[in-house]
């Protein structure tokens, strides 16, 4: 491989991070419930949760669409501080609240266009004109669940898969 080949995987090799500093947690819509979340959310976070696979940044926190009335709010952790409790308070009767931290990995990738074979391998047009800042995609990655969003200021990508998957799909995301 090329000094050129070796120094591009080396940055994005350094680029892709696994963020072990959030909590997140997964608000899911009571039925016939959707209008209620929304105005407690904007009360809460002054947004309205996305319909579309979008993400949004509110109040320190990312709002990652993650299905048809689900979203999964990804913000900073603190120690002894459960976030989702608070959350199912905003949200009592309106929504199903479940912590998932402990079964979420997130990875970073902060560069501005993942490689020519991650692309591929994904299947997601990564371009500017088609993946824009704040879009969603849900994919398989080598057999693997995954959740994949561009951060809304454009900064980089998120990565989320099930837990029981974070050395498969670290070990798979090293090889770019």
């Amino acid at each position: 491989m090329s000094d050129l080949a070796n120094g591009l995987r080396a940055e994005q090799h350094s680029a892709i991070v696994e963020r072990p500093d959030v909590a997140v947690t997964h608000i899911s819509a009571r039925r016939g419930m959707l209008a209620g979340l929304n105005d407690a959310a904007r009360a809460a976070f002054g947004v309205e949760f996305p319909l579309t696979p979008r993400a949004l940044d509110a109040h320190g926190m990312t709002i990652v669409w993650a299905g048809p009335e689900q979203w999964l709010l990804i913000e900073p952790a603190s120690k002894g501080v459960d976030p989702s409790l608070q959350h199912a308070k905003t949200f009592s009767g309106f929504a199903s609240v479940v912590d998932v931290s402990d079964s979420r990995t997130i990875f970073q990738m902060a560069i501005s266009r993942p490689s020519d074979v991650l692309v591929q391998s994904m299947g997601i047009d990564f371009e500017d004109t088609s993946f824009k800042p704040g879009d969603v995609a849900i994919t398989h990655v080598s057999h693997l669940g995954v959740m994949v969003w561009r951060l809304p200021d454009g900064r980089g990508y998120e990565f989320a898969c099930a837990r029981t998957y974070t050395k498969d799909f670290r070990s798979w995301l090293d090889r770019f």
